[in-house]
């Protein structure tokens, strides 16, 4: 079992810190090519100027097609019974919490992490009391008391057992947060009863964000503590609820003086600023892991843009050699004497102009220098193709199709990009649904969440359209089904953007599905219409399309 001492975990947090710090090399000058040199002239001032922007073009083109709105839920329930009007009510809560909450920003802020590295999602019970050394949430009902949330972490921020093999199977994840001395100490003491340490808090000392790299920025003195909150899954304290009651692993909660604590037992740079809690939420722990691709033996992901890096490094180097050479481009006249040279000089454009001839011909020739010669044109051509490639980036992609090729030839490099580009979106939608269903865990076991889930649910329930319908979290504690029993997942379609052009073609195409249909229901009224309309409504992206029947 892992050794819980402040020092040994300080230095199993060095560990991790350092371990993420080498999957992270080069993420700020990512981030300062991606943003461009005039975005932050202190951050990104210093960076090399990058033509082919490679790192902005697949951003903006992917995280639409990742996330464009609000994801719409289905849950569904392995058992009979009264456990389906819970999985209508879990449908219902969920969807009206993501529209409350605007989570589609919070998935392009994730879509985006996970593009140029990885991106983190914390899960917490309840923004509002639960995680006080927050920012309070604008999104909460009044009617309220409870209010799952999700927010993202900074990759820097985030750290992980560097000796596991996958995420799933870390003997500990945590992150840093920081607040205010003041804040901490005010905290601590009016909430005594959740083991705050106030001696400990007191005995703190502001320092360096451990997290930023290349120094603080210039701002005044705030007097910020810095803390490191660690979930070890392994231990269960002795008064824990345990796992029947939603109760999974322990939380630790450690403040720091400095940016990594020391590895001798005998000099802790850290302590206990919180006696250790059970963690109340999902077995899969409080975060939630945004990946592209695995890596064998290794719990941090691979994101196409890392992945590529180099390639677009040459890409750059061979287009700035260009841009060197065009900048030096000059184009010169020669001639054999001055009188010819004034003459030519003098002559304005479209004139005659009398120049001396010997032997028939005009001593004047004309002499190019400098300039971009065939070979550079031709390996920046295949530098650009090499990295759209192994990007899955096309023409067709971006928006452009220059018309050379076969339609043939198009539709099978669109089709190998989509496939490509299918697989990202799968491992984004998983992710989705995992940090989804850990909000799903709180909505089930917590009787302090009541809001309420709009007009929707009473449309779609047959109620008065003047009837204010709540949700009502908890009350699982007699029930024979468990939370287990519910199966999530997001409505194809649900997240990316439609056209117009193609929208109007699914509401055709519907319309005269549904009337070519009618005679059919009359004649086997017996047949499940309505899950069959279900389901093509969710292929169709109109999921209403079930209740028009």
């Amino acid at each position: 079992m892992l050794k819980t001492t402040a020092s040994n975990l300080m230095a199993e947090i060095d560990a991790a810190i350092i371990y993420r710090d080498d999957h992270l090399d080069g993420y700020e000058e990512k981030i300062a090519r991606y943003t461009g040199p005039q975005y932050d002239q202190a951050g990104s001032g210093h960076q090399e100027y990058s033509p082919e922007n490679t790192y902005y073009e697949y951003v903006s083109l992917m995280v639409p097609r990742l996330v464009f709105d609000n994801p719409r839920v289905q849950v569904q329930s392995r058992r009979a019974g009264a456990q389906r009007d819970v999985a209508l009510a879990m449908r219902h809560g969920l969807n009206r919490w993501a529209r409350d909450i605007s989570l589609r920003k919070i998935l392009a802020e994730l879509a985006t992490d996970m593009l140029m590295g990885w991106g983190v999602a914390l899960r917490r019970p309840d923004h509002k009391e639960a995680q006080a050394y927050a920012t309070k949430t604008p999104y909460a009902p009044a009617e309220t008391k409870g209010w799952p949330t999700c927010e993202r972490i900074s990759p820097r921020k985030f750290f992980a057992d560097p000796k596991a093999e996958r995420f799933a199977s870390c003997r500990f994840t945590g992150h840093t947060w920081h607040i205010d001395k003041d804040d901490l100490i005010d905290l601590a003491m009016k909430n005594d009863k959740q083991g705050w340490n106030l001696e400990e808090i007191e005995n703190l000392s502001a320092g360096r964000d451990p997290s930023r790299v290349g120094g603080d920025i210039n701002t005044p003195y705030r007097d910020e503590v810095y803390c490191y909150e660690i979930y070890i899954p392994e231990i269960e304290l002795d008064d824990s609820p345990g796992p029947e009651k939603g109760f999974h692993g322990t939380i630790y909660t450690l403040g720091v003086n400095q940016a990594l604590g020391g590895v001798d037992e005998d000099d802790a740079k850290g302590g206990f600023i919180r006696e250790p809690r059970p963690f109340y939420g999902p077995s899969s722990g409080p975060y939630v892991m945004f990946g592209a691709y695995k890596v064998p033996n290794a719990i941090y992901p691979l994101a196409p843009l890392v992945a590529v890096e180099t390639q677009i490094e040459d890409l750059n180097a061979q287009v700035l050699a260009v841009s060197a050479s065009m900048l030096k481009h000059k184009r010169v006249v020669g001639v054999n004497d001055q009188r010819t040279a004034k003459i030519l000089k003098d002559t304005q454009h479209d004139f005659v102009a009398v120049v001396p001839f010997e032997d028939g011909k005009a001593m004047v020739q004309e002499f190019m220098l400098g300039g971009q010669s065939d070979q550079q044109a031709n390996w920046i051509a295949t530098c650009r193709q090499r990295t759209d490639r192994t990007l899955g980036m096309d023409e067709a992609m971006r928006g452009g199709v220059s018309g050379v090729g076969t339609a043939t030839e198009h539709s099978i490099a669109s089709e190998a990009s989509n496939t490509r580009m299918a697989f990202i979106k799968q491992s984004f939608t998983d992710a989705t649904i995992d940090m989804l269903r850990g909000v799903a865990f709180y909505m089930y076991h917590d009787d302090s969440i009541v809001f309420p889930v709009g007009r929707e649910a009473v449309e779609e329930l047959g109620m008065d359209p003047g009837t204010e319908l709540m949700f009502q979290g908890g009350g699982d504690e007699d029930s024979a089904y468990s939370f287990e029993d519910l199966e999530l997942e997001i409505e194809p379609y649900s997240m990316e953007r439609a056209s117009e052009g193609l929208a109007q073609k699914r509401a055709l195409e519907m319309h005269s599905m549904l009337l070519n249909s009618l005679q059919l229901m009359q004649q086997y009224p017996d047949y499940p219409w309505k899950d069959h309309f279900g389901k093509v409504g969710n292929a169709m992206n109109a999921p209403d399309m079930s209740e028009l029947v």
